[in-house]
């Protein structure tokens, strides 16, 4: 599997942030919103980072930047686990786990 550049990265967070938009709405319990906000936050500070990297760079290789890489495999695998028994509309579901498992697996990667 080939590296993930900047530039796929921010469109891969960005994607998942409105996935989990929507996961937010589709939540019935204050609970399950919770667990998609404090997600949410953080890879929205994450966008924000990369957001600031020069376009000239989006070729580069993507790093983790506004946490440590094990920090944010970590709450991705356990929001992964606990939302895989929460009732979501299926496509929203399908989008969900296709793109946090392209997200686990580029991070596992590097």
């Amino acid at each position: 599997m080939s590296t993930l550049t900047i530039a796929e990265a921010s469109e891969l967070i960005w994607e998942l942030l409105q996935s989990l938009e929507d996961s937010y709405w589709e939540a019935s319990h204050c609970d399950d919103k919770d667990r998609v906000f404090n997600l949410m936050q953080i890879l929205n500070a994450e966008y924000m980072e990369l957001l600031k990297v020069s376009v000239q760079d989006h070729h580069y290789e993507y790093e983790v930047i506004s946490t440590s890489q094990a920090t944010l495999m970590q709450l991705v695998s356990e929001f992964q686990r606990n939302e895989a028994s929460r009732p979501r509309r299926q496509k929203t579901s399908a989008r969900l786990s296709g793109l946090m498992n392209r997200l686990t697996a580029n991070l596992t990667n590097n």
